[in-house]
């Protein structure tokens, strides 16, 4: 069944205030869907940033960063990233399954998320057990600072977390890739759909604040079907 959302004129001003922050910090690039979820790149930027590469010392866990040097992912739509505060309306995270085919170490997850606006605060990118198709207990959260984060819009950087000593993960179980916020990361984030699967696939989200913008789902991880985001889980 199409569920069919409406949102109040309170709302739709409150995310515009969102556009009109970036606006008037003389950003003028980027474009939100009515419900804030997704937001996309008005003129895509010509730089191209190479990605890091795996090399000899790392091995691919999982992931669906493509191969084609310009279009690693899809750097010009994706789904917000914000903790919501007076910046954004609501809180709002994603996360993307995945399941390692043999036991492994996660020594690195890499994903390809980019900078709204000028802010530097940075963003969470986390390691969940599952818990019955969302993400469950944290496993390890690293924070990617604001500064070492692209533009958003631009190709084909990939933020690096590291997970100091490793990670195990058991091959034939299903873990989570998340990308969150603190109290602290205060600005908007975009994280880029992945360009090797477009299909509708598992993925969560999770929405904090008010009835008008999260429904009766505040607080918690809600599972959905749609194109996954960008990332990459290495090991070695």
């Amino acid at each position: 069944m199409k569920k069919i959302f409406v949102f109040s004129v309170s709302f739709l001003a409150l995310l515009a205030v969102a556009t009109l922050t970036l606006k008037a910090s003389g950003n003028h690039n980027y474009d939100f869907s009515s419900d804030g979820r997704l937001v996309r790149v008005v003129n895509p930027s010509t730089a191209v940033t190479r990605a890091p590469e795996l090399g000899s010392k790392y091995t691919l866990i999982a992931g669906n960063i493509s191969s084609y040097p310009q279009a690693l992912y899809f750097s010009i739509f994706g789904n917000t990233i914000a903790q919501g505060g007076a910046n954004y309306p609501f809180q709002t995270w994603v996360a993307n399954p995945f399941t390692p085919a043999a036991d492994a170490t996660v020594v690195a997850v890499q994903v390809a998320v980019g900078r709204l606006g000028s802010g530097t605060s940075g963003f969470e990118v986390g390691l969940y057990n599952n818990a019955s198709g969302v993400p469950g207990t944290l496993i390890k959260s690293v924070h990617i600072p604001g500064s070492k984060v692209s533009t958003y819009g631009e190709c084909c950087a990939l933020d690096t977390a590291s997970f100091s000593g490793g990670v195990p993960v058991t091959g034939g179980t299903q873990y989570w890739v998340a990308v969150t916020t603190t109290s602290e990361d205060t600005d908007i984030y975009g994280w880029n759909f992945n360009t090797t699967n477009m299909t509708a696939l598992p993925s969560a989200s999770w929405c904090s604040g008010s009835t008008t913008y999260c429904g009766t789902s505040s607080g918690t991880w809600v599972p959905y079907s749609y194109t996954q985001l960008g990332f990459r889980v290495v090991g070695n």
